[in-house]
């Protein structure tokens, strides 16, 4: 058997989510239907992020175990072909060592939103951006995301707790950035928590209107209580776009 890593992008928009269900349409689920069609057996991936409905990716990474023979170069282009029009494009194949995980073995994620902030809404961006009219003030965002950095117990933003293991999560880098009249937000951390990222930012779009004081996200993060934070961001906005690997794929 072999073990071989996928890079991949879909429009979350055509999906219920990443993980395959058996009454809904998943991008797990058309992936395993092409795969299996390609390799000739059955195949289960396993994702690096359980991406939510509506949640879209341009680096999601995939893992599977395979008999399959042919050339793993070659795959991308196969599979591609086969998901034409489903809204998935699988971007590169890697040979990985025997019991590689795409999701235990990623050593850190990096997701980000992006807000469209002016006084029109796009209908180029409609399903790609989450359109904000309000002037929202990039400084103070940027100053609320100091406390969030570090390892902290993320309660505070989660939207469901899990039923193992702490809700302490590494987060390395989170910024915003605007282009224009797109505000670009990035946030790089271990793992993450359920919805953790739209709880952020919908925190932080709270703040830049001026709804809270930015000194308020560490007694936000300090309550480890959902009440505690702003609203969860829309999923439309947010893009997974890279998995980190000790050994990069």
């Amino acid at each position: 058997m072999r073990t071989i890593a996928l890079i991949v992008e879909y429009d979350g928009t055509l999906f219920h989510g990443f993980q395959r269900q058996t009454s809904q349409r998943t991008v797990a689920g058309e992936l395993e239907r092409a795969l299996t069609t390609l390799c000739g057996h059955p195949v289960q991936i396993v994702g690096a992020g359980r991406t939510d409905a509506g949640v879209h990716a341009t680096g999601q990474v995939v893992s599977f175990e395979t008999s399959y023979e042919g050339p793993v170069e070659r795959m991308p282009l196969a599979l591609t072909g086969m998901l034409r029009g489903e809204g998935i494009a699988v971007l590169r194949a890697v040979e990985r060592a025997p019991g590689f995980s795409a999701r235990y073995d990623a050593r850190a994620r990096t997701y980000e939103y992006l807000i469209l902030n002016r006084l029109s809404p796009s209908p180029l961006r409609e399903r790609r951006a989450l359109f904000v009219r309000a002037a929202l003030d990039l400084g103070v965002m940027n100053a609320a995301c100091t406390p969030l950095l570090g390892e902290h117990d993320f309660s505070s933003f989660c939207a469901e707790l899990p039923e193992r293991g702490r809700p302490v999560r590494v987060v390395e880098r989170l910024v915003l950035e605007r282009r224009d009249d797109l505000i670009e937000l990035t946030i790089v951390a271990d793992s993450f928590l359920h919805q953790m990222v739209r709880i952020i930012v919908g925190t932080l779009i709270d703040i830049g209107r001026g709804r809270r004081e930015h000194a308020a996200m560490a007694a936000i993060l300090a309550a480890r209580d959902r009440v505690a934070a702003g609203p969860t961001a829309p999923p439309h906005g947010l893009y997974l776009t890279h998995v980190r690997y000790g050994d990069p794929l």
